[in-house]
């Protein structure tokens, strides 16, 4: 994990090795588990390159620690769980609408130690309705999930008054953003576009089957 070692080393802490070491724990526990449900591309030997594109934007967007996160359409626990690693004392919410993948989280939620983490197998539609969840958490985060319309429909009600949504996107986003503001009337986004090269000058180096999208954009747009 030479490239994520740079990452932490250059933009979060110092003192990354406990950190690093976590996140060979969690690798070696997806992993496992990726035999046999479909949680990332069997075409990956590890998950350094997801570690990554989850946490990227922490480059200049620092949290202060302590937030209360919900996690929309946790999958594998990306993004949740690499911010976890990395600011333990979040209050973080995984929430998935497929219980097997729920299963897994639990796992690996167990065999990490992390504290102030709970696993949700529900949609988020329904579960931003529930007075349990409704209007208590600081942020709501998500990676690759459906488009920004539908997660700002989906995730609104768990925000509280001073909240924020941070999405994490790759590619071409003119289009949904457009859609967005046309069909939300909403006027406070704010969005930041990385290439992973110029954060990381070793990014990923010698991994074939990683190379051939290292130069992508990758965004996070902030809803607040």
């Amino acid at each position: 994990m030479k490239s994520l070692s740079e990452f932490i080393k250059s933009y979060i802490n110092d003192n990354y090795e406990d950190i690093i070491e976590k996140f060979r724990e969690y690798e070696k526990i997806l992993l496992d588990w990726n035999k046999k449900f479909n949680l990332i591309s069997r075409k990956q030997s590890g998950i350094e390159k997801i570690i990554i594109d989850s946490i990227f934007f922490l480059s200049d967007y620092k949290f202060i620690g302590n937030e209360k996160v919900i996690d929309i359409g946790s999958g594998g626990g990306f993004p949740g769980i690499p911010l976890k690693i990395i600011y333990p004392r979040l209050k973080i919410t995984l929430l998935d609408s497929i219980q097997k993948k729920v299963k897994v989280l639990n796992d690996i939620v167990n065999k990490l130690n992390l504290a102030d983490t709970e696993t949700v197998c529900a949609r988020a539609e329904s579960l931003s309705k529930d007075i349990k969840y409704k209007n208590k958490y600081d942020i709501v985060i998500s990676r690759a999930v459906s488009e920004l319309s539908n997660l700002y429909k989906w995730s609104k009600d768990f925000l509280n008054s001073s909240g924020k949504m941070i999405c994490i996107k790759g590619g071409n986003i003119n289009k949904e953003v457009n859609t967005f503001r046309k069909n939300c009337k909403f006027n406070n986004i704010e969005i930041k576009s990385y290439s992973l090269k110029s954060l990381i000058p070793n990014y990923l180096t010698g991994e074939a089957d990683c190379s051939s999208d290292v130069e992508e954009l990758k965004h996070i747009i902030i809803l607040k």
